[in-house]
């Protein structure tokens, strides 16, 4: 499938068993299975580079809030955020 900012709505990825990325160390890194919340949830994520199949890594974390390595970008995002994405860990 092609990586496009449109809400997936698929049973393989709503299938797709992960961890919520709120439960990742610093350092840690894997590939997002899936995005929950609302579609306009889904969507503003989606164009920040939170897509699924991609990687992600965890490079820190302060007051609860995280800062990611997706796509070579760096991205801060409130722990509310970050509980919406699931992750598979390598």
């Amino acid at each position: 499938m092609e990586n496009t900012c449109v809400p997936i709505e698929h049973e393989a990825y709503a299938a797709a068993s992960g961890m919520p990325l709120v439960t990742a160390k610093v350092g840690e890194s894997g590939k997002i299975v899936r995005i929950s919340g609302k579609t306009e949830t889904r969507r503003f994520l989606c164009e920040l580079g939170f897509i699924i199949g991609e990687c992600i890594s965890v490079v820190n974390e302060i007051s609860g809030n995280m800062i990611l390595d997706v796509k070579g970008a760096r991205i801060a995002i409130d722990r509310g955020l970050a509980s919406k994405i699931f992750f598979a860990p390598e």
